[in-house]
């Protein structure tokens, strides 16, 4: 009998894991997007910390479609961090869940067709020493 109970928890689960992935996967091409039509690199902490900052020249096209553009980014990225670390800290996910949701979004992207370093995909060393 208990696997009756067990069995739609389950599913419920499985269901919410991937509407987690789903989710993941869209930002995710969407920072992908992004950062390539503004052609800014985000392969590595330092690329995406640069994205991130606004300097003289993001300031002035703050109306532009460009400036647009960037703004979105920036709110993705960040939006993005902080579902991760959220999703890592609760003890509803935990870390390894966390990693793997993104991984598999990734993976989901790869597959796609996203190239193996398009903007903001390699995100495999954010989790270096997190067990499995």
């Amino acid at each position: 009998m208990p696997t009756e109970v067990a069995a739609p928890r389950n599913d419920a689960i499985a269901l919410r894991l991937d509407r987690m992935v789903t989710h993941m996967e869209a930002v995710g091409a969407r920072i992908a997007f992004l950062g390539r039509a503004l052609d800014l690199p985000l392969r590595t902490s330092a690329d995406i910390q640069a994205a991130l900052e606004c300097d003289a020249d993001c300031q002035k096209q703050r109306q532009s479609r460009q400036g647009r553009m960037r703004e979105e980014l920036r709110g993705l990225l960040v939006i993005r961090y902080s579902v991760v670390q959220r999703m890592a800290r609760s003890d509803q996910v935990g870390a390894p869940a966390a990693r793997d949701i993104l991984l598999t979004a990734t993976d989901r992207l790869l597959v796609k067709g996203f190239g193996a370093e398009a903007p903001g995909l390699n995100l495999r060393p954010l989790f270096d020493g997190i067990d499995a």
